[in-house]
């Protein structure tokens, strides 16, 4: 990289540690270090959800995956309206009036502690795969235009963000991510401008090569349980997979109940679903683009074989010019390190809500937080190590998402929904999800996509079985905590 380069990436980080340090000490609580005293303005936790969301893994796999196939993965997007109805009209509401720090403290106040306990152990489990996916992300990149080691640049991705996200708590976390949006959105916008002008016909130029070759290819109607990507497990694959999102999500809930009331949350919520599809198209439309591009410049793309995680990367450092590729490598880090800090931020609300006092007499402070942030980005960065065997990090991300999501949305929505669910019901159906997620990731062929559903299914068959032979739950156990 140039000069300039060097430059705009130093300008960048410089404004995530001002922004860092501006709130640093002035956290009196734990309530102001991981809920922001509940004062931040529904725009800012808008922006926050879709930095979140849009992490590396889908910067660089999403074009990775619009390159080498088409744009199937993202039929899931159809599952919206009757995710943001289950969500705005049930979760969220639910969250807000208990006033809870943890997402997880419903299921204790809904069942017992040892609910809770397990759905706090699974959300640890799925967040530290996926972190260490979004920490070995960036790698791919910046190991290439600053020819350093990309170990180092795991270490120091994970380093630099554990310790921004410690020193300023849910409110740096919020605002960096607003900020690292804007970045990123305008990256984005200029990748795709740049390789149309440099396709024969422009935009329609780009359209028109791509979609003769497939690659802007939408839907499959496919009832073939093994096939990846289709209509049928994007609409209700796509339903379980985005709630275990948005919906039951710490990392995600967490910046939408910093917001002063529920209706503010919920418009904070539509706005960030909504701009995260159209990030979503966008990201999966500069694959299609490198894809007409290489198809028009075929000496420029060689003889090797390239990944579909190396696509991207690859006309990064070859082909944009100087100021640009400073800009699209802050770009690159904006969206894992913004993924980054929001999960380890959710990660340490939940071990000092969920787990911690049943280890511990003492109250948890400030420092506790801040000691368990960089714990978790150090385990995972030590993951972010072994990331070549990830396979493509977008879909490597979403099998982890589906894995662990099934279960977890299956028993918050048991909870919410059916008052003679009993604690032994719900925490063997979750067990049992879980189990099935297992087995058919690592026994069948079926696509990730159906993990969740499945696993859902056996939450609810199992749960609701072991209930009705059981003594109804006491009336304190639902009243105020379902609303079926």
């Amino acid at each position: 990289m140039s000069g300039l380069d060097y430059f705009i990436l130093i300008v960048y980080l410089g404004l995530v540690c001002g922004i860092a340090a501006f709130f640093s000490g002035r956290q009196k609580s734990l309530k102001d270090y991981f809920m922001g005293d509940r004062n931040i303005p529904w725009y800012a936790a808008a922006f926050s959800g879709v930095a979140t969301i849009a992490s590396a893994a889908s910067f660089l796999g999403g074009p990775g995956m619009a390159f080498s196939g088409n744009l199937q993965f993202l039929q899931y997007r159809l599952a919206m309206p009757l995710v943001l109805g289950i969500i705005c009209g049930i979760i969220l509401p639910m969250f807000f009036r208990l006033q809870v720090y943890s997402i997880y403290e419903y299921l204790e106040r809904r069942f017992d502690f040892r609910v809770r306990l397990v759905a706090s152990v699974l959300f640890l489990l799925l967040k530290a795969g996926y972190l260490s996916i979004c920490i070995y992300a960036p790698a791919l990149v910046l190991s290439q235009t600053l020819e350093i080691s990309m170990i180092w640049i795991v270490v120091g991705v994970g380093g630099v963000t554990a310790l921004y996200t410690m020193a300023g708590g849910i409110k740096a976390v919020i605002w960096t991510d607003t900020m690292q949006l804007g970045i990123y959105l305008g990256a984005i916008v200029l990748v795709i401008s740049l390789i149309a002008n440099q396709v024969e016909g422009g935009l329609a130029g780009v359209i028109q090569i791509a979609g003769d070759h497939g690659r802007l290819s939408f839907f499959n109607f496919s009832t073939d349980f093994s096939e990846r990507y289709t209509f049928w497990g994007g609409l209700f694959g796509g339903t379980v997979f985005t709630i275990s999102q948005f919906g039951v999500d710490q990392a995600e809930v967490q910046r939408f109940l910093t917001t002063s009331n529920v209706r503010q949350s919920n418009i904070a919520m539509i706005s960030s679903m909504v701009a995260a599809s159209l990030v979503g198209v966008a990201i999966f439309f500069i694959g299609a683009a490198l894809f007409a591009f290489y198809q028009m410049h075929p000496e420029k793309m060689g003889d090797d074989l390239i990944s579909s995680n190396g696509v991207f990367p690859k006309f990064i450092v070859e082909e944009l010019p100087t100021g640009v590729k400073g800009l699209l490598v802050a770009a690159i880090l904006a969206a894992a390190m913004s993924t980054i800090s929001s999960i380890l931020n959710s990660m340490s609300t939940v071990v000092l809500s969920d787990i911690w006092p049943r280890l511990r007499s003492d109250v948890p402070g400030v420092r506790a937080g801040r000691g368990f942030t960089v714990l978790f980005g150090a385990i995972a960065t030590v993951l972010a190590c072994f990331g070549s065997r990830f396979g493509n990090i977008l879909e490597a991300a979403v099998l982890v998402s589906n894995v662990f999501g099934g279960s977890l949305v299956g028993t918050f929505l048991l909870g919410m929904l059916v008052r003679r669910v009993t604690a032994r019901g719900a925490l063997v159906g979750m067990l049992s999800g879980f189990g099935m997620a297992i087995y058919l990731w690592q026994g069948t062929s079926v696509a990730s996509l159906w993990y969740g559903v499945f696993s859902l299914l056996v939450v609810w068959v199992v749960g609701l079985l072991i209930s009705l032979f059981e003594a109804p739950p006491p009336t304190e156990k639902w009243r105020g905590l379902a609303v079926g």
